[in-house]
């Protein structure tokens, strides 16, 4: 857990973030496996859970916003809630219930 620092609006638009009860803002790069495999875990997920969006960022075209959000390794996928706050981060590939779950807090407020 986080401790839930609100994100600036700019750096959430630039990296195409829109308001939702919940994102889950993934961090890839292009010859990264694990990365698609958290891509379709994420995507499942999204259409899963109303309110839940799935934003993937290659982190070698937004190398500013990676560093400013320490992002050290990919993949990296982060969930915000609808204010813009990181409440989590998970490096790898986490399973679908682990993902459910971390989500399911954000979803009942």
């Amino acid at each position: 857990m986080t401790d839930g620092v609100r994100l600036e609006p700019a750096l959430l638009a630039r990296l195409g973030v829109e308001p939702a009860p919940a994102t889950l803002l993934q961090f890839s790069t292009a010859f990264c496996a694990p990365c698609r495999a958290v891509r379709r875990i994420s995507a499942e997920v999204a259409a899963l859970l109303p309110g839940v969006r799935h934003v993937e960022v290659d982190a070698e075209s937004h190398l500013g916003e990676v560093r400013e959000l320490d992002v050290r390794q990919t993949p990296t996928l982060l969930i915000l809630d609808a204010e813009g706050r990181e409440v989590r981060r998970a490096t790898g590939v986490p399973t679908k219930p682990q993902l459910i779950a971390a989500l399911a807090g954000l979803l009942q407020r």
